[in-house]
């Protein structure tokens, strides 16, 4: 009940997760899932947080990804209820899809991308998904995340057997220089959670290289508060 989109931005090399889930909580499957310059990996339908520490280190140590996936199988007793997708510093992606993870599922391969997704309303969600994240390639790569999620809903999002699902929790995952993350939004347990992050992103993006300079120099940052008031009337248009 997941879909997921890893990607490399072929401009800056930036290392990318969006993922939306009816679970709660997806962004938390989403730790040790990437590091700068090497890659990122995703594991959902059921899970195994161990996955993405193992895959991450073994491209690390110079493995393919294609190696690393091996490697995850080998590893796991329960792999073929697993949904995972590995793509490199270089993105070069693979992905797998066990028999056992529930229906409609789908994956697809492109050029510095993967995308992976279980009970959805239809395979065409994933193309939307890929098709919403190409369509903006023109925009920053975190507004091409939100894109990409809300292509996926409005084609359909998720489906159980009683029905549509509506997407609980989402996170959008940015990693560029820094051995930390540039940009790490979640929402946790909410209904409509990918409009919710969109309210979100439209807050943070402003406010997101403020932060990141005054904890490079806090000697001559700009307080907080005074910070937030000077936004503010940049919005409005006022002096």
């Amino acid at each position: 009940m997941t879909y997921t989109l890893i990607a490399r931005c072929p401009r800056s090399g930036r290392l990318e997760i969006a993922t939306a889930s009816y679970s709660m909580a997806v962004g938390a499957y989403c730790d040790g899932a990437i590091r700068r310059h090497v890659g990122i990996t995703m594991t959902q339908g059921a899970p195994l947080p161990r996955n993405n520490r193992l895959a991450i280190n073994l491209l690390t140590e110079g493995a393919t990804p294609r190696l690393a996936l091996s490697a995850l199988g080998y590893n796991d007793e329960h792999f073929e209820y697993r949904q995972v997708a590995v793509l490199d510093g270089e993105g070069t992606a693979v992905v797998h899809t066990g028999a056992r993870v529930r229906e409609i599922k789908a994956e697809r391969v492109g050029s510095g991308f993967a995308a992976i997704g279980c009970m959805l309303a239809g395979e065409n969600v994933l193309d939307a998904l890929i098709a919403g994240f190409e369509s903006s390639a023109g925009a920053d790569f975190d507004e091409r995340l939100l894109c990409a999620l809300e292509a996926g809903r409005d084609a359909g999002g998720l489906k159980g057997i009683k029905g549509p699902l509506p997407e609980r929790s989402v996170a959008v995952i940015v990693w560029h220089e820094q051995d930390y993350s540039e940009i790490d939004l979640r929402v946790d347990l909410q209904d409509g959670a990918i409009a919710v992050l969109r309210a979100m992103y439209a807050d943070y993006k402003p406010t997101a290289e403020y932060y990141e300079e005054r904890a490079r120099h806090p000697r001559n940052a700009v307080p907080a508060m005074e910070f937030a008031d000077m936004l503010k009337k940049k919005q409005q248009g006022t002096p």
